[in-house]
């Protein structure tokens, strides 16, 4: 009886490991394509289809336990940037579609309610744009994300260049949209800003559906800094720029968290000078570099304008090294890899804490220079307009 048990154990484990080489490895995600974060995903559904189209060009992802690749199918949904929207869809794809793993989604007010549905029914699932630390204070095991940067480097680069130009920032305000991620990036670098001798002389938090920024230009105004930091997305902050040049604020340098093609093409010339935060872009060497170049193109992609798309990008890039190195289609096998693994990607090696948050240098500084989102720190990389801000 002994003998036949642990036969029939093992044609059973046989006949499932079969089964599984038999059929596709099945992905989920959502993205934003409409609702306020739209602005931020432009043809990202495109260049999801088109990383997957290219990963299969090629047999898909080997799987060891297979002994040759399998192909990948990935569900898209749009979860409209509303939180409710993304845990049906995420719930749906868990419980009905029965997918092996889930990519995406972005921003904290989505990650942290979708993440209990991995949780619940034991799927990976590698996040993107999930950067308030606080996500990951929760115990979740199954949940991972490439947020780039981290809140904790997110302006490292800009703060190096406040230190090195001249004339030297003294004095810094901050204004900060209500949102979880915005809030956490203006406490960490208003922290910053005074370690590093800059004084914090005002921080102003508003809604993000604000539309007259009156009453917050007048206390800007009053506290008379040298640099605005602007913590918000751009479909929030671009009313509040357009108000302070209106308004003919002068300041050496307006920073902004979320500097994209959108902002830019909002505010037209009223973009002249502002920096902001780039995680990558083309031409800089790294692993899989060609492979990226090639899908944002495709895809019709300017990564120096969509500054959240390499977040995604790596996402995916993760996902698949990890099921690869699993060697099987395993939640377990893949949850275990993702946790003690180092990944790689374009901007650098990529390695998840305990809390499954990655770890990422900060990002390049950038500036609108004439009309274009040009890279100007690392100081070898280009050259800042300083003042960046002119008088009108």
């Amino acid at each position: 009886m002994m003998t036949l048990a642990v036969l029939f154990s093992c044609c059973h484990v046989s006949l499932a490991a079969a089964q599984t080489c038999d059929r596709h490895i099945k992905l989920g995600t959502t993205i934003s394509e409409t609702g306020p974060y739209s602005s931020m995903t432009a043809r990202w559904a495109d260049l999801t289809r088109e990383f997957f189209t290219q990963i299969n060009k090629d047999g898909g992802i080997y799987l060891s336990s297979c002994k040759r690749k399998v192909p990948v199918d990935i569900e898209i949904f749009d979860d409209q940037g509303n939180a409710a929207t993304a845990v049906q869809l995420f719930e749906k794809m868990a419980s009905n579609d029965n997918v092996d793993f889930f990519v995406g989604p972005d921003w904290t007010a989505l990650g942290m309610p979708v993440s209990p549905i991995a949780e619940k029914h034991q799927i990976p699932i590698v996040m993107a744009n999930i950067a308030t630390e606080a996500a990951f204070e929760r115990g979740m095991k199954y949940m991972f994300a490439t947020p780039f940067p981290t809140i904790q480097n997110w302006s490292t680069s800009y703060f190096q260049l406040l230190g090195s130009v001249n004339p030297k920032p003294k004095t810094i305000y901050f204004v900060t949209q209500d949102n979880p991620s915005q809030k956490a990036i203006a406490e960490t670098w208003a922290a910053r800003a005074e370690a590093q001798g800059i004084h914090v002389v005002g921080r102003e938090i508003f809604p993000s559906s604000l539309k007259d920024f009156s009453s917050t230009i007048l206390k800007v105004r009053a506290a008379h800094p040298d640099v605005i930091y602007v913590a918000s997305y751009d479909f929030a902050s671009v009313p509040l720029i357009q108000q302070m040049r209106q308004q003919h604020l002068n300041v050496m340098n307006i920073h902004v968290t979320d500097l994209t093609g959108t902002f830019l093409r909002q505010l037209g010339h009223d973009a002249e000078g502002i920096t902001g935060e780039l995680p990558w872009y083309p031409g800089m060497k790294g692993d899989y570099d060609s492979f990226v170049e090639g899908i944002v193109q495709k895809a019709n992609i300017d990564l120096s304008q969509s500054t959240w798309t390499m977040s995604r990008i790596a996402s995916y890039l993760v996902m698949v090294q990890a099921i690869e190195a699993a060697g099987a289609i395993d939640r377990e096998k893949v949850r275990e890899v993702l946790a003690t693994h180092t990944f790689k990607a374009p901007t650098g090696p990529i390695v998840f804490d305990k809390r499954g948050l990655a770890y990422k240098d900060g990002a390049y500084t950038s500036q609108v220079q004439d009309g274009k989102i040009n890279v100007v720190w690392p100081e070898k990389l280009g050259k800042v307009r300083w003042p960046a801000v002119e008088s009108k």
